[in-house]
């Protein structure tokens, strides 16, 4: 056991230096895709969440692009494609990331008799209690999409593997919420919307990364306002330009 401690300690430490001294690399990947819409609008069911997420995503990788070349930029998806969380996770790691992030849209339960307003950017939690359970359920949804391939995303830990776990994840846990507080206080000053915090939710997207990864939620389309201003280049680009500077002040 102490000799894995050691090993660990010892790869994680070289890793970290490595990454310091190679270009940033960023992974932008946007939410659901091809047969999985995401969530819908309320005033109209043709918007959909995957469209808004992809729009916003290319404008940041426009952004990125034009500005600060010397970053690298990464797609999970360029085009209206599903693509699996596995496969979105698998694409971060084969490029050995700096940084993941998902970009999706919010959503009330059809049930729900209020409007919520806002945006949120979550990290990963193991934890079972003190979560979003309403965000995990649907952000996780798509694995029904994904047959058998989902099988490989059942977690149940033992002492021994949350041990090793959490050795190598400590420092991408404490990145990603240094990262989405940057971002989170971009979204609101920069575009423009009312703050629902940084959370913490068991994302299965987020928990097969191997790097600083966030969740981000642009806003409400099950909320008229939003679902409005999302539907507008304008809006999108506010959104967009809030990301890309959050990256830039992260990535410097």
């Amino acid at each position: 056991m102490r000799l894995l401690l050691f090993f660990l300690f010892t790869l994680s430490s070289s890793l970290f230096t490595v990454q310091a001294q190679t270009p940033f690399k960023v992974v932008l990947d946007a939410g659901h895709g091809g047969k999985d819409p995401g969530t819908l609008g309320v005033l109209d069911r043709s918007h959909r969440e995957k469209d808004i997420a992809l729009a916003i995503t290319l404008e940041v990788g426009r952004l990125l692009q034009a500005n600060h070349p010397e970053i690298q930029l990464v797609y999970t998806r360029s085009t209206d494609v599903f693509i699996e969380l596995g496969r979105r996770a698998d694409i971060a790691n084969k490029a050995k990331a700096n940084l993941f992030v998902s970009i999706h849209v919010n959503a009330l339960p059809k049930e729900a008799t209020h409007y919520a307003y806002g945006v949120q950017t979550y990290t990963l939690s193991l934890s079972p209690v003190k979560t979003n359970l309403a965000v995990e359920k649907r952000e996780n949804s798509v694995i029904a999409l994904e047959g058998d391939v989902a099988k490989k995303y059942d977690y149940h830990p033992s002492p021994e593997s949350d041990i090793m776990f959490e050795l190598m994840q400590d420092h991408d846990m404490k990145e990603s919420v240094e990262f989405a507080k940057i971002v989170q206080n971009e979204m609101v000053k920069t575009g423009g919307r009312k703050d629902m915090g940084v959370r913490q939710a068991n994302l299965a997207v987020l928990r097969l990364t191997y790097m600083p990864s966030v969740l981000l939620e642009v806003g409400f389309l099950s909320t008229p306002d939003e679902e409005r201003f999302l539907m507008t280049t304008e809006g999108r680009n506010k959104m967009a330009k809030a990301i890309y500077n959050a990256i830039v002040a992260y990535a410097q």
